[in-house]
C-alpha cells in the first residue's frame, strides 16, 4: 500500500480517529471483525486494536479471533473443506440473532459438503503467501 508514508491515507484505524470526519464515523454500523491468530501477513492484534479504536470514537466494534487460523483459512480453506465451519456459524448467528425460527432452522441444516480434496487444501495453506 505504498509504504509507511501511505498509512494515514488507507488505515481504516487511523481514519477514524479524524476528527475532521467524526460525523461520518458516528454513522458506522455496528463493525466485527474476524482474524486467525495465525495470520502472518497481518497480525490478529491489528483487529483487536481496531475494535478498540472503534469503540473508542462511539462506534460498535468487536473482533472475533480464531485460534491458529491463518489469514486464508477463515474465507478460503475453511468453507472448502464442508462440515463444521466455525466462523460461518459464528456469522450466521449473528444474522439470525434474535430470529428463533431461522436459528432453529440452522440447528437442523444438513453439513456443507466438502469441495476439495483435503491434500489440497493443505498444499494451498502452505503455498499462500498470506
Amino acid at each position: 500500500m505504498e509504504g509507511e508514508q501511505s498509512l494515514r491515507r488507507f488505515s481504516p484505524e487511523v481514519m477514524v480517529q479524524d476528527p475532521n470526519i467524526r460525523n461520518a464515523v458516528a454513522l458506522l454500523p455496528p463493525i466485527i471483525l474476524f482474524h486467525g491468530t495465525g495470520d502472518y501477513s497481518i497480525p490478529s492484534d491489528a483487529s483487536k486494536s481496531f475494535a478498540d479504536t472503534l469503540q473508542r470514537v462511539g462506534v460498535k466494534g468487536e473482533s472475533i479471533l480464531y485460534e491458529g487460523k491463518t489469514h486464508t483459512d477463515l474465507f478460503l480453506q475453511d468453507p472448502m473443506r464442508g462440515g463444521k465451519d466455525e466462523m460461518f456459524e459464528d456469522l450466521v448467528s449473528i444474522i439470525h440473532a434474535g430470529d428463533s425460527e431461522a436459528l432453529g432452522k440452522d440447528s437442523v441444516a444438513a453439513p456443507r459438503k466438502r469441495m476439495v480434496p483435503e491434500f489440497m487444501l493443505k498444499l494451498a495453506r502452505r503455498v499462500s503467501p498470506f
